[in-house]
């Protein structure tokens, strides 16, 4: 708003003021003294300007940084979605031996406690640091303390994934559209904005009345963008409406709404492709197949507004653009060069990458 307001602008106005006032001739050169006594006064000018534009940015949500942005979700109750631990399932070696709730294990940077016994010889151990740290470890976890009789403790799936705190754009968004779409009632809004509130979940799809008066289906996938685990799936449905409460209203949906949470079809994407390499053969085949798999996740972020529709020049493009990649021939979907649009989410199938010759 003040951007025209510059320093220049701010000493020729001071000393044609000056000059207004008086029938002399006044010097207003750079070093005269009329000049000395307005041109401190112009620079504070000129610096209380900037503040003011600064502090007008901050009362607008669109132009708000983090600190400003929280206060003024605040007066609408809302706040960023805080981080949350990741938690693993383990399992544990010597058979049958118990592990005590609590005992600590450290895993790279981080350390996890176990939390809950699961069946014979799994663990599930919460991380003790809050986000994406935890997510993308495997291997034997070490223990803090010694434990008598204990041979070894290895990571055997991620079951929550944690997430760090909520991006301040991500958050502005969401601030942003909660005036174009109320959530209330039980309402569309209102579900995804429940499940939103669950550690773990990422994209979902909220269909109602899809068997029935009350009925309502939340099909959902991590945070990491993957299939959720059978876990999180638990944790989310008794968040939602307990299996064993079904329509009660015991969890966040309304009563005589019967919901039931599930992961989505999962639709396998077989991939076979010639590559022509510039580098080592096993790093450009590599470099291939994790291209394929950014795209399959681009795609399934995005499924929660819009069906996945895995598009043949979208993935030539992405397998074109992994580094060392040269060129690509025969490039084959699921068998055929045709796009192939899923029912669910696209998901890795069989990738078969040949070097061409």
């Amino acid at each position: 708003m003040y951007e025209g307001v510059t320093y220049d602008k701010l000493v020729k106005g001071m000393l044609d003021t000056a000059l207004a006032e008086t029938s002399t001739a006044l010097d207003t050169r750079e070093g005269s003294m009329l000049w000395y006594g307005v041109a401190p006064a112009a620079v504070e000018l000129n610096n209380l300007y900037i503040q003011l534009d600064w502090v007008l940015d901050q009362s607008f949500a669109d132009t708000a940084t983090r600190p400003y942005l929280i206060r003024r979700a605040a007066e609408r109750g809302m706040a960023p979605y805080a981080a949350t631990p990741s938690v693993i399932r383990a399992k544990v070696t010597p058979t049958g031996f118990q592990l005590p709730l609590g005992s600590r294990f450290s895993l790279g940077e981080v350390n996890f406690a176990v939390t809950e016994a699961e069946g014979t010889d799994f663990y599930q151990l919460t991380c003790e640091t809050a986000g994406e740290a935890g997510n993308t470890l495997g291997g034997n976890l070490v223990p803090i303390e010694y434990i008598p009789g204990l041979q070894s403790v290895t990571v055997a799936g991620l079951l929550v994934p944690g997430d760090d705190e909520e991006e301040t754009e991500h958050f502005r968004q969401r601030y942003i559209e909660s005036f174009s779409s109320m959530a209330y009632g039980g309402n569309i809004a209102q579900y995804k904005e429940w499940v939103a509130m669950q550690d773990g979940v990422g994209p979902c799809r909220i269909t109602p009345v899809w068997a029935g008066g009350g009925s309502v289906k939340v099909e959902l996938l991590d945070s990491t963008g993957e299939i959720p685990s059978d876990e999180l799936i638990s944790r989310v449905q008794t968040a939602l409406d307990p299996t064993q409460n079904h329509g009660e209203g015991v969890g966040l949906a309304p009563i005589g709404h019967t919901v039931t949470v599930a992961a989505p079809q999962a639709d396998e994407i077989d991939l076979s492709a010639g590559l022509l390499a510039g580098i080592d053969t096993a790093a450009a085949k590599a470099n291939a197949e994790a291209a394929a798999r950014q795209y399959l996740l681009e795609l399934r972020e995005k499924w929660e507004d819009e069906d996945a529709v895995v598009r043949y020049s979208g993935m030539m493009a992405a397998l074109s653009g992994a580094e060392g990649i040269i060129d690509v021939s025969n490039l084959l979907i699921n068998g055929g060069t045709a796009n192939v649009s899923c029912d669910g989410v696209p998901v890795e199938g069989t990738f078969a990458f040949t070097e061409i010759i």
